[in-house]
């Protein structure tokens, strides 16, 4: 039993458990096979990280070569090509500045790390101010790279992605859309089995990582009726603190657990950590996260925030 809402790997026992986007995932892989650059678009909780894992897994085992790439690390053009060439095995260049021919030289260099096999290189997301340089101001240079890109965001993040320059490069865009009822049933039952079923038919919830929320709560002794009305309540109180609170929710959602300082957070976000510690205070003034002091990574004690878990 598997009701994590983390992101399933490109894994075979993880790729088991995968259910509910099969026709997405044939897309993507179809239109990766075909050299066909893709933008894949959806809310947080959608799945996209995990579409992009069980793709470089589909590749991969079909005698691909695909590189998953966490694209929301790098906050310069410069810190996404260098991750891009360290996920191709290439090793660091001399540090240089983000000026137009340095960084055309820069893409150059990922021929490097091409092979015979097909190319593809998937990326989780990617700050909307990278993805213009890259895929805009340095369009055509990264056209004449053989590799095919696979960019997943949301909405917000992929405007960059499907408006000019950008938009010639990218030919296709798999939406994710809420999971109808059938697809909610096969993603509990991939977990579940029957009893995951049962819960389907139970409940309608078609954002994947808040269905496995609510499948959790039931089957920790939750009505479904309590956990919906938690569930809208919470979005009342987010709406009431307004765009900021949600980004930063969604974003604890999917890493389970951050610190005001945790750079992961901050990257995702592109805030600083005072602008964190305001957000994060307000969530916890309105109860809808928990604290907790744990040690840090440099041995003193940090607070911690999660999201809390409610209905009854």
């Amino acid at each position: 039993m598997d009701l994590t809402g983390r992101p399933l790997l490109d894994t075979e026992p993880d790729h088991l458990l995968f259910a509910g986007r099969e026709e997405e995932l044939g897309r993507v892989v179809r239109l990766a096979r075909s050299g066909v650059n893709t933008v894949v678009v959806g809310e947080r909780g959608s799945g996209k990280t995990t579409l992009l894992r069980q793709a470089a897994f589909v590749l991969r085992r079909d005698g691909g070569a695909p590189v998953f790439v966490e694209g929301r690390l790098a906050d310069t053009p410069r810190r996404f090509l260098d991750l891009v060439r360290a996920r191709l095995g290439l090793p660091p260049l001399p540090e240089r500045a983000d000026d137009p021919i340095e960084l055309a030289a820069l893409v150059g260099s990922l021929r490097e790390g091409i092979g015979e096999d097909l190319l593809v290189v998937l990326v989780d997301e990617i700050a909307p101010e990278v993805a213009a340089t890259v895929f805009g101001r340095l369009r055509d240079e990264v056209w004449q790279i053989p590799i095919t890109w696979v960019v997943a965001g949301t909405p917000d993040d992929v405007v960059a992605l499907r408006t000019p320059p950008a938009d010639a490069f990218f030919e296709a865009a798999v939406v994710l859309d809420d999971l109808d009822r059938d697809g909610q049933r096969r993603l509990l039952e991939a977990r579940l089995g029957e009893e995951g079923a049962a819960i389907a038919a139970r409940v309608d919830e078609g954002n994947p990582r808040r269905l496995l929320a609510l499948a959790r709560a039931v089957k920790e002794g939750a009505t479904v009726e309590g956990r919906q009305e938690w569930e809208r309540a919470r979005e009342e109180r987010l709406a009431e603190l307004g765009r900021p609170a949600r980004m930063l929710m969604a974003e604890l959602e999917s890493l389970g657990a951050a610190s005001a300082s945790d750079e992961r957070l901050l990257r995702r976000l592109g805030w600083t950590r005072p602008r964190a510690v305001q957000v994060l205070r307000e969530l916890e003034d309105a109860g809808l996260v928990t604290a907790s002091y744990a040690r840090g990574p440099g041995g003193g004690r940090q607070k911690v925030y999660r999201p809390v878990e409610g209905g009854a």
